[in-house]
């Protein structure tokens, strides 16, 4: 039976581990333009994983969602992040998005080692950048991966009972190709 990915490993980590992988990749792409992230700014949350048709399993995966600003005039937000797109690159990411307007800017990226959902974005005012990172589903050390059933098939393809059911009925005007 085909479970279309449902049941590949997941990525294990703590979250503590994940928190810490997400801090230090807002700080590295805040690094590259000589930025400091703001520790009362983090908001981060930490959720239960659901597959893609809502599947759930009760074995303790999270994602998180970390999010952090730093402070940087405006005027030089795309200057900033014309430098962490070439960090993000290096590492192996895909750009998804980027804009560079004047105190409007922002990036999207994923990928990397860890397949992290990057974003970097003017802050209204513009006076600020958030970084915003996602991790992918994380199943916690030590726990053993449930296995997700796949779903039961929806229709089941069946043949015509005759064969005169398969031919088309025919035309009421046979010499124009059209019908």
């Amino acid at each position: 039976m085909n479970d279309s990915g449902k049941n590949d490993p997941l990525p294990v980590k703590s979250r503590d581990n994940a928190e810490q992988l997400a801090r230090g990749l807002a700080e590295s792409l805040a690094g590259q333009y000589s930025l400091k992230v703001d520790a009362g700014t983090v908001h981060k949350e930490f959720r239960d994983c659901f597959g893609k048709d809502h599947e759930h399993a009760s074995d303790g995966r999270f994602d998180l969602t970390y999010s952090v600003r730093a402070k940087l005039p405006g005027d030089e937000h795309g200057k900033a992040l014309r430098a962490m797109r070439k960090k993000l690159e290096e590492s192996h990411y895909k750009i998804n998005g980027y804009r560079e307007d004047t105190s409007d800017a922002l990036m999207d990226a994923k990928g990397g080692h860890d397949n992290l959902f990057v974003s970097v974005e003017s802050y209204m005012p513009a006076t600020e950048l958030v970084f915003s990172i996602t991790t992918p589903c994380f199943l916690p050390p030590g726990v053993k991966q449930q296995q997700v059933s796949a779903p039961a098939p929806t229709a089941t393809p069946t043949a015509p009972a005759l064969a005169a059911e398969a031919t088309p009925p025919a035309s009421r005007f046979p010499a124009n190709p059209f019908g």
